[in-house]
């Protein structure tokens, strides 16, 4: 599936292909018309960019046709098919489509969404929980707007109707578009407390024969865990985490039986214990399993010391031939362009040499940021 340019004898007029694969995330507000689709692709020839990861799915709406998500109200109405766009002025050109969804984040808005169908009007008792029920929707959705740490509403992973849910979503979309790859992000917990949503504990209920609610009033209540407590708390969080797994494992086998050349990659948690014990994720079982090909650690840390640490843990757990399924992620929005190249510098020197850039939409506000690429070869 990845396509590589063919070597060029440079001249004058021609640039040399670079050495490595070139990755890049685009932000779904680049998709609301058909110039700003045709600049990003003309971008992407200009910069020898041949691995787009799109974003098509951002809050729980969609960016191309679907019978199971609303269309996102960032696009004017009308016929125009943002993903179907895409793909058609990409053809042909060296460049490989990622549909990128933001899986289980659902919305992150102040306001509802206006379109009544949308999942988070439908479906209120799929809403990830700390404790609260029923969510209060609206007061959740305040507390975004006056602090960047909450991420807004989640869909429950451990509810028992969210993944099925999301699998038919991803079978439409890979069903009906020649995509190269299907890229999930958010595909974790909105945090370590969250996770229950009452219809997840019932399912917890039936399936251990056991009710967490004491371990949980236990946990908030002791200064120091019991082993016994511990055991039990491990035991819950295992079922959390293999709500998460279960859905990659699903979206492996669904790929394989639709579209068994479609690549699927994660955009994961940079440090695989954090993204482990915080989140849920656990994204070395997905690699090591083969549920997924390709993993992306949004290593976005300004700070090189944290930056290389991730890329310490990451060298601590897998050998050395999984280095060619890791792409490391690399942000542009809290650095300068020349800190920026030379974390893609540092992970080259540490062997892995796929990176990924977050985002297109920084380049084309600061144009110096484009120069990451340019840099490469030098």
């Amino acid at each position: 599936m990845s396509i590589s340019y063919p070597s060029l004898v440079a001249g004058e007029d021609e640039k040399v292909s670079p050495p490595y694969d070139r990755y890049l995330w685009v932000i779904r507000d680049v998709l609301k018309s058909k110039r700003s689709i045709d600049d990003m692709v003309n971008f992407a020839i200009e910069k020898n960019i041949n691995h787009l990861f799109v974003q098509v799915r951002g809050r729980g709406d969609s960016f191309y046709e679907s019978q199971f998500t609303s269309r996102s109200q960032i696009l004017s109405e009308g016929e125009f098919d943002p993903l179907a766009y895409l793909l058609d002025t990409a053809n042909g050109k060296g460049i490989n489509i990622h549909a990128w969804v933001n899986v289980y984040i659902l919305w992150s808005s102040k306001s509802l969404p206006n379109d009544e169908r949308h999942i988070l009007h439908m479906q209120q008792q799929w809403l990830d929980t700390t404790e609260e029920w029923p969510v209060d929707v609206g007061k959740k959705l305040d507390m975004v707007a006056v602090n960047n740490n909450n991420e807004g509403l989640f869909l429950s992973p451990n509810h028992p109707d969210v993944n099925g849910y999301l699998i038919k979503v991803f079978r439409e979309l890979i069903t009906n578009y020649d995509i190269d790859g299907l890229h999930l992000d958010y595909i974790r917990y909105q945090e370590a407390e969250y996770g229950r949503n009452p219809y997840a504990i019932a399912r917890f209920k039936s399936e251990s024969g056991n009710d967490p609610g004491p371990w949980f009033l236990e946990m908030e209540r002791s200064t120091i865990a019991s082993p016994r407590l511990i055991a039990n708390m491990k035991r819950w969080n295992n079922f959390k985490r293999k709500a998460v797994t279960s859905l990659v494992k699903d979206t492996r086998a669904l790929v394989n039986e639709v579209r068994p050349d479609c690549i699927i990659s994660a955009a994961v948690k940079p440090n695989l214990y954090i993204a482990r014990e915080r989140y849920f994720q656990e994204w070395n079982v997905w690699l090591a399993a083969g549920y997924l090909d390709w993993v992306v650690p949004m290593n976005y840390s300004s700070k090189k010391r944290e930056f290389a640490r991730n890329i310490d843990v990451i060298d601590d757990n897998f050998p050395k031939k999984y280095r060619e399924k890791i792409i490391m992620g690399i942000a542009l929005h809290n650095q300068t362009p020349s800190e920026a190249s030379d974390k893609i510098k540092f992970s080259r020197l540490r062997q892995f040499p796929r990176v990924s850039i977050f985002s297109y939409n920084i380049m084309i506000k600061d144009h110096r940021y484009s120069a990451v690429f340019d840099e490469e070869n030098h």
